[in-house]
């Protein structure tokens, strides 16, 4: 039963005290922390560290992160975002940058109609076009190794023509009873006939029995009527029609 009063509790402490007095001072710990009624303890310590239980066994360090997976699927498209602001006009041409051009036009066009009008004269004078070809008289009579070293000079040859066509287009710029030079001759190799550049010829429109290389005559000549003919290349002299 609980003490009802301060007195009886007293009472009852009394005896109990008498008891631990009685008891072996040997062991003052037991003495002093050991109570037959109340349980006493020492001042709370904190206590060493407690042990793995063995039946969980001890625990591992934390693995390395797995590899990432596969992305995922792409979502809907978002809305439209708003219109952006205007951005700054590109780098303005200077006027004298405008002005070179200007004058750069100015000039080719010039140079165009000098061209055309120079071309339009030219057909006034002794020139056939023919194709890309341009065959052009001198008006001089020459001979062979003159007439190459003036056509040389314009910086074109004396003409050769490769077909029929061209033929026609020589022999209307051969006055009557004239003939002019053609670019072919065997003096490089004894019978036969190459063009100056060592080319093989591959046209002509010989008279019968012709070139027949008679008296040592290694240039041709086409006459006023188209037909060319062998004549010797130091002792004659025709006229000269450069081709370009």
């Amino acid at each position: 039963n609980d003490c009802s009063s301060a007195f009886q509790c007293l009472v009852l402490w009394l005896p109990l005290l008498m008891v631990l007095s009685s008891v072996n001072t040997d062991k003052p710990e037991e003495k002093i922390y050991s109570c037959p009624v109340i349980q006493c303890s020492a001042p709370a310590v904190n206590g060493l560290p407690g042990r793995d239980d063995p039946k969980e066994g001890l625990r591992d360090l934390q693995g390395f992160p797995g590899k990432l997976g596969l992305p995922g699927i792409n979502g809907d498209l978002g809305p439209q975002g708003e219109k952006g602001e205007k951005g700054e006009h590109g780098i303005a041409v200077t006027d004298d940058l405008q002005r070179q051009v200007t004058a750069l036009e100015t000039k080719v066009q010039v140079w165009e109609a000098e061209l055309n009008r120079h071309k339009k004269a030219l057909i006034l004078k002794n020139i056939k076009s023919i194709g890309i070809k341009i065959f052009v008289s001198t008006g001089k009579e020459d001979t062979f190794d003159n007439g190459k070293s003036l056509c040389t000079r314009a910086g074109s040859a004396v003409a050769s023509p490769r077909n029929e066509a061209e033929n026609t287009a020589l022999k209307d710029l051969i006055r009557p009873s004239k003939q002019t030079y053609m670019g072919i001759s065997d003096e490089q190799t004894e019978g036969k006939f190459l063009y100056l550049n060592g080319g093989a010829v591959t046209y002509t429109n010989s008279n019968a029995g012709e070139p027949n290389n008679l008296k040592n005559e290694d240039c041709a000549v086409i006459q006023d009527s188209g037909k060319c003919n062998d004549v010797n290349c130091s002792n004659s002299r025709a006229s000269i029609i450069c081709e370009f």
